[in-house]
């Protein structure tokens, strides 16, 4: 499938990223519990959204939401232990390790009532119930909508995760700008705010471009208009 492709190296970009940030070691002050658990949460992560993509591109829309839910589980954790690092140890027990439930991890979110609603939608699709079964369809298909909907939120979740990273650096004191990611960084960053513009020029441009007129985006607006096609 080839819609995707102009989003394509963008977001293989930005997953490259965040696993050169996750390999940079741990920081100075960084507990040994909390760089072993936000590397191993960092992984999963990474290798979850890696498949949602391959999924989607495959037009295997229930299996990307089956991945995506991982992925959002991993990313809330994450959240969880920037919100409470002293339980990253607890969690890292290999004699007694304490379970972080799905709920604990949302109730830490600024928008928790959102991320019932999406993990609720999310359960019904990957849980074997009445609900689940929808129809039947071996094989792939295509719908714009939708994958433009799902990709979007692949990539906004793979920019909030980057941005942990940034809580991450500033919990021990430090900050990306003073790393030697920190023009990697810039790029990055700017890549995604396109990706994300594009997807969400495809699913509603008027609300795009009102909103990039808000925010003084002129050259952004002229890029759009000028390589993409109202659908």
């Amino acid at each position: 499938m080839e819609h995707l492709d102009d989003r394509d190296e963008a977001f293989w970009d930005s997953l490259s990223f965040l696993n050169e940030l996750n390999n940079i070691g741990r920081f100075d002050n960084e507990d040994v519990a909390f760089y072993q658990a936000r590397f191993l949460i960092t992984g999963r992560l990474i290798n979850h959204i890696a498949s949602a993509y391959h999924l989607l591109k495959m037009g295997l829309e229930d299996e990307c939401l089956i991945m995506y839910r991982q992925s959002l589980e991993n990313s809330w954790l994450l959240k969880y232990f920037i919100q409470k690092p002293n339980h990253a140890r607890e969690w890292m027990d290999i004699e007694n390790p304490k379970n972080i439930r799905p709920k604990q991890r949302r109730k830490i979110l600024e928008n928790e009532e959102a991320a019932e609603r999406i993990y609720s939608k999310l359960s019904s699709v990957v849980h074997s119930n009445h609900k689940s079964f929808w129809g039947v369809c071996v094989g792939g298909m295509f719908n714009r909508v939708i994958t433009d909907e799902l990709f979007g939120h692949l990539i906004a979740t793979v920019n909030e995760f980057i941005q942990y990273f940034t809580e991450i650096m500033n919990l021990f004191h430090t900050t990306i700008e003073e790393t030697e990611h920190a023009e990697l960084y810039k790029e990055i960053s700017l890549k995604l705010g396109i990706c994300i513009y594009i997807t969400s020029y495809f699913k509603d441009p008027n609300r795009t471009i009102s909103m990039l007129k808000k925010n003084g985006e002129d050259d952004v607006i002229r890029y759009l208009k000028s390589n993409y096609k109202r659908v």
